[in-house]
């Protein structure tokens, strides 16, 4: 579950997102960039949405704040078909992802463990255990995510992890993925319960390893 900042005037969609959001993740919403700044420091968000179209700048603005007060995070762009070449110059300012508004359940979820996982790849670090397994018998979340596999790469490759921690002890178990196609394509090969649920067993095309593998055999 993450955190999630979602920066968008209109209403509507702002109700639109949140109940996208509230499948698996927990967001607040703001109307104004001024809004979006303070809550980047009162909420402490993982990843931000912002709306990016051409009546205003606030996606802009927004990369440009975040560039001069050093906030790393990920900022994932929401907006229609015509967000052109907006949208191009928003990617230079340091956006990660775009997504056009409206988008199905699962295309949102992607986009968003896509997001968290680049950027883990680029500062490390492992994602806290989620509810789900918290709360599951966690040998049949295994066997349930084997059994929906659809990338290739990961077909009964879902196994439990367990890390020791020292003086005997050793972390609750999670389940976890040490993808090959990662790994040969220059990305950390682990990847864990919300990225496996969403790519590896949902929409595999939406990974850039797997995407490089598809353009290779293509070729």
């Amino acid at each position: 579950m993450a955190r999630i900042l979602l920066l968008h005037r209109d209403r509507k969609a702002r109700k639109f997102l949140q109940e996208r959001a509230s499948t698996h993740h927990e967001m607040r919403t703001v109307d104004s960039l001024g809004k979006a700044t303070r809550a980047i420091a009162t909420t402490r968000p993982q990843v931000i949405v912002a709306e990016i179209n051409g009546k205003t700048d606030d996606a802009l603005d927004l990369l440009r704040y975040m560039k001069r007060n050093r906030i790393d995070l990920p900022v994932i762009l929401v907006g229609g078909a015509r967000a052109g070449m907006l949208k191009h110059f928003a990617m230079k300012l340091g956006a990660k992802a775009y997504i056009e508004y409206p988008m199905e359940q699962h295309a949102f979820d992607e986009v968003i463990s896509g997001s968290l996982q680049a950027d883990r790849d680029d500062h490390g670090g492992i994602p806290p255990i989620t509810e789900e397994e918290h709360k599951t018998n966690i040998s049949e979340l295994e066997k349930t995510l084997n059994r929906q596999m659809v990338c290739v790469a990961g077909k009964n490759q879902v196994y439990i992890q367990s890390l020791i921690l020292g003086m005997g002890h050793t972390s609750k178990p999670r389940v976890a993925l040490k993808c090959p196609l990662r790994k040969q394509f220059g990305h950390p090969p682990d990847v864990y319960y919300e990225y496996i649920r969403d790519m590896c067993c949902g929409d595999p095309t939406a990974c850039p390893a797997y995407q490089k593998f598809q353009e290779r055999t293509s070729a």
